[in-house]
């Protein structure tokens, strides 16, 4: 009662010299079906013992199975003798069920390290990666999911490198990048491939059925030419989403260049505290709508004091229009918006904003795509966060076969428990 292992029953436990117990358990029943006929045997030809892994109980553990070897009750069937198996150790199995769901369940849920793992239940390595291979191979296949939003996103998978080419002696440089596919209804990663660019995505879409392609409706991506691409090619009815967060981004780089530019201009130097456009430039960047009037009153005294041009005001203004074009709900409301924002745009007259307009011109469409149906990739760069956080758990990794099961199996549990 106190081992507790499913279908079976403690006969012996015996405390080592050296410290820990050998516990001898054996199977509850005898009877087994023969693996190749299927007719029930409960006959033992011989017994023999093997000892197995399993969960540790108030210190070191060794478990010793009683196993019978039985003998085949059908007269035709060629196999003679089978060994019996159970629910908890199937055939040729050296681990105990529960203790491959202990591994699964620490690497898994709790975000442990493999080695981690390993050490603390006594096994090697391999025997724990094995079972979260095995677990990865378990989820439920792609095509066969219902989705409708999509959400493509890239991260890096390990630190920069450098190669040099045996020929010519010159280095170059090597960013080893991944592109991750995300539900966007639930945040379930649904695949990941090598590099970011449209060969990859492509390669990746194209696999998928042509019933699950043709369920897309929406994709929702950065302002990445590589994605467009491969989404107009391999998904040609669905409609692309531009992810509001990074147009944000975007406006705010420009304001920040301006400034840049502005502190270079005046002062022959980069910006410094005791200017009020550098001490305040995250105040800059804010939502004006988020700040608290001692927060206005301050970004009004930056403009009066270190702004004689006019030249950041007005870029901060363009940064604004497009944060209020993103909050529109209506295509009516968004030109509007659109429009208020080319006249600011070009009352700003600077570089900084008019290369920023014209980003905004090639990608009006996925915006208005957005702005219709709220689709965002808030959910995939959540998704690339929890990545983050695997990458680090594991110190990296080498093997990115390895590291993809990590990230599906996560992913998985956290969205529908589908890792058990």
């Amino acid at each position: 009662m106190i081992f507790n292992l499913p279908d079976y029953h403690v006969i012996d436990a015996i405390d080592l010299p050296l410290g820990g117990r050998r516990v001898v358990v054996r199977a509850d029943t005898i009877a087994d079906a023969c693996p190749d006929c299927g007719v029930v045997s409960q006959r033992v030809h011989a017994w023999s013992r093997q000892r197995v892994r399993d969960v540790g109980h108030a210190g070191a553990l060794e478990v010793v199975v009683l196993k019978p070897r039985l003998v085949c009750a059908e007269a035709a069937c060629s196999r003679r003798t089978f060994t019996q198996t159970t629910s908890q150790l199937p055939l040729r199995s050296r681990c105990t069920t529960r203790l491959r769901t202990a591994m699964l369940e620490a690497v898994i849920d709790h975000g442990r390290p493999v080695a981690g793992v390993a050490a603390g239940f006594g096994v090697s390595w391999w025997t724990t990666q094995k079972v979260v291979d095995a677990a990865a191979k378990r989820l439920p296949d792609v095509d066969a999911l219902q989705v409708k939003y999509l959400g493509i996103d890239e991260h890096r998978y390990r630190t920069v490198r450098w190669f040099k080419d045996p020929d010519t002696g010159a280095w170059a440089r090597v960013e080893p990048w991944m592109s991750t596919f995300v539900n966007v209804a639930s945040g379930q990663v649904l695949g990941i491939v090598d590099g970011r660019d449209s060969a990859a995505v492509e390669a990746w879409l194209t696999s998928r059925s042509k019933e699950w392609r043709a369920r897309i409706q929406v994709v929702a991506i950065d302002p990445s030419a590589a994605f467009r691409k491969a989404i107009t090619t391999c998904l040609p009815a669905a409609r692309i989403a531009v992810d509001p967060f990074h147009l944000v981004q975007l406006a705010n780089l420009c304001l920040t260049h301006v400034r840049q530019r502005l502190a270079q201009q005046r002062h022959a130097r980069r910006g410094r505290k005791v200017d009020p456009a550098w001490a305040h430039r995250m105040l800059l960047l804010r939502g004006y709508d988020t700040l608290s009037p001692r927060g206005r009153a301050r970004l009004e005294q930056v403009f009066a004091t270190d702004d004689p041009t006019g030249e950041l005001g007005a870029a901060w203004g363009v940064k604004e229009g497009l944060r209020l074009l993103l909050h529109t709900t209506t295509l009516q409301a968004a030109r509007q918006a659109w429009t208020r924002l080319e006249d600011w745009v070009e009352a700003a007259d600077t570089d900084e904003t008019r290369r920023l307009w014209n980003t905004l011109n090639v990608w009006w469409s996925a915006i208005e795509v957005f702005i219709t149906s709220r689709v965002t990739n808030a959910r995939t760069e959540a998704a690339n966060t929890a990545i983050k956080h695997i990458k680090r758990t594991g110190r990296g990794y080498r093997n990115n076969e390895h590291y993809q099961a990590r990230i599906l199996l996560r992913s998985a549990r956290r969205t529908c428990g589908a890792a058990h």
